[in-house]
């Protein structure tokens, strides 16, 4: 392999980028890190705390000495970032087999936090590249070799990977749009809201009551918090509810909902405020797709906020409410 150095230069420095982004991310989220050992319940051997404080470090550490280490240590953190995707791919493979839907900031604020085939097929694509660069090394490879051997030509085959890489990332990039209906939009504005008409869905109560979207609002308005028991932005977000509750009634009615019974029956909030959708009806029509999000019902049949998703999205549309309802009540000055 150390007659061609390209092909093993790539592979490194494809590694080393994926571990510096996502080490860089990390840090500049480090509470949706800390999250993601939740959502992904990694054992409790494992301590989310200091853990989830160093994994960007070593991350960004690795990514430099997988570039800078001589050949007679290089299979160190080669070996350590093998063992490294490893265990990221176990972790996604165990949560596929989760009752409830996972999402995981795997690479910080970045990227699609929803667990699925896509996640797993990714990291075992990784592992594959980690496992390819070990066997570079241990045949007495390494970066700083490898870009001592380069040539001209060797030199502008890595110029031409890098620009291809380049656009094919900016054509696959989501463009952003703004919307006062996106689930992403932080831009919660109820006066500048486009109302839609609520749309049918079902929610169950512990009781085993059954009632449309559209019943659950007409008697006042309903704030609906999609959540997962398994992710620490919603367990933040559930264990203010009975607050928000009592501050928003009698205008203002909550429920969380659950994606099934056993998860909703054992909630850590008010029992009343527990309710659950069969197979995920009222998130698909609203078109959520992680947790957690939120959206307002208006008791005339609209909706009146949201959806909105994440946890600062959330709290962010909860103030608005509150700053609207509290307007509302203030009296007039003459």
């Amino acid at each position: 392999m150390s007659s061609a150095p390209v092909a093993p230069l790539v592979v490194v420095l494809t590694l080393s980028a994926v571990l510096l982004t996502s080490g860089v991310a990390k840090l500049r989220d480090a509470r949706a890190t800390q999250d993601a050992f939740v959502a992904l319940r990694v054992p409790s051997v494992v301590p989310a705390g200091p853990s989830a404080a160093a994994l960007p470090w070593v991350e960004i550490v690795l990514a430099i000495l997988l570039l800078a280490s001589p050949a007679a240590v290089a299979w160190l953190p080669a070996a350590a970032v093998l063992l490294l995707m490893l265990a990221y791919t176990a972790l996604i493979a165990r949560a596929l087999r989760f009752d409830e839907p996972v999402s995981c900031s795997c690479f910080g604020s970045i990227g699609h936090h929803e667990v699925g085939p896509q996640t797993l097929g990714r990291n075992v694509l990784l592992s594959v590249l980690a496992a390819l660069v070990l066997w570079y090394v241990l045949d007495d490879g390494s970066a700083p070799e490898a870009f001592g051997a380069l040539g001209a030509a060797g030199w502008w085959a890595l110029l031409a990977t890098a620009a291809a890489v380049a656009v094919a990332l900016l054509i696959a990039a989501p463009a952003s749009r703004g919307s006062a209906t996106s689930p992403s939009g932080a831009d919660v504005e109820l006066l500048d809201y486009e109302r839609q008409p609520i749309p049918y869905g079902v929610l169950t109560r512990l009781n085993g009551k059954s009632s449309t979207l559209a019943e659950i609002a007409s008697t006042q308005a309903r704030f609906l918090f999609f959540l997962n028991t398994h992710c620490a932005s919603c367990q933040r977000i559930a264990a203010q509810l009975d607050g928000w509750a009592d501050r928003l009634d009698p205008a203002v009615g909550i429920l969380a909902v659950y994606f099934d019974e056993n998860v909703a029956e054992h909630a850590g909030h008010r029992k009343d405020l527990a309710t659950w959708e069969p197979e995920l009806n009222v998130q698909r029509v609203l078109g959520i797709t992680s947790n957690p999000s939120a959206v307002l019902l208006g008791a005339d049949g609209l909706l009146a906020g949201g959806p909105v998703r994440g946890e600062d999205n959330i709290l962010e549309l909860v103030e608005t409410v509150f700053a609207e309802l509290e307007g509302a009540e203030a009296p007039i000055e003459q």
